[in-house]
């Protein structure tokens, strides 16, 4: 686990989730972006992402653009909770930038803010990554502003992995 201090948060992130965003970190020119939901637990300010999904084939992916499948990602949620017994949830959304120090996109502020208005949600936030290809960008929305900060490698040892 790698443990983040976020605003009055500690948010830690699982190294196969860690490892995952590796795996579609877009460091060549053919990648597109990639993307996901971020599942976990809650424990008071501490936010536990345990799991992730990757992209599947009806997600929409562009060089820079990705836009997941709705279908797909509560089929994902659902299941997950079920397994659980009410314990792992949604907590947010994911994706990938082509640049080295990825910042969220007036798209993916936008996005962000509407996952939190629309959906139900089982806490009073919803967590976003960008991650991009020597470090990755993370913040929480609350309904009025996101806490952000962003991360380099050196920071989480990656090579450990």
């Amino acid at each position: 686990m790698i443990e983040i201090k976020l605003g009055d948060f500690n948010i830690f992130l699982s190294k196969r989730v860690l490892s995952d965003f590796v795996n579609y970190k877009q460091d060549k020119i053919f990648k597109n972006e990639s993307g996901g939901i971020l599942l976990g637990q809650v424990f008071i300010k501490n936010i536990y992402i345990l799991k992730n999904s990757v992209p599947c084939r009806d997600d929409k992916s562009k060089r820079y653009s990705f836009e997941r499948d709705i279908k797909n990602a509560q089929k994902i949620i659902d299941f997950e909770f079920k397994e659980s017994e009410g314990k792992t949830i949604y907590l947010g959304e994911w994706h990938t930038h082509p640049e080295k120090v990825p910042n969220p996109s007036s798209q993916d502020i936008k996005m962000i803010k509407e996952q939190f208005e629309k959906n139900i949600l089982n806490e009073p936030f919803i967590v976003m990554i960008i991650f991009g290809t020597k470090s990755f960008f993370i913040g929480i929305y609350n309904g009025k502003k996101i806490i952000s900060k962003k991360i380099t490698w050196i920071d989480l040892y990656l090579d450990d992995m």
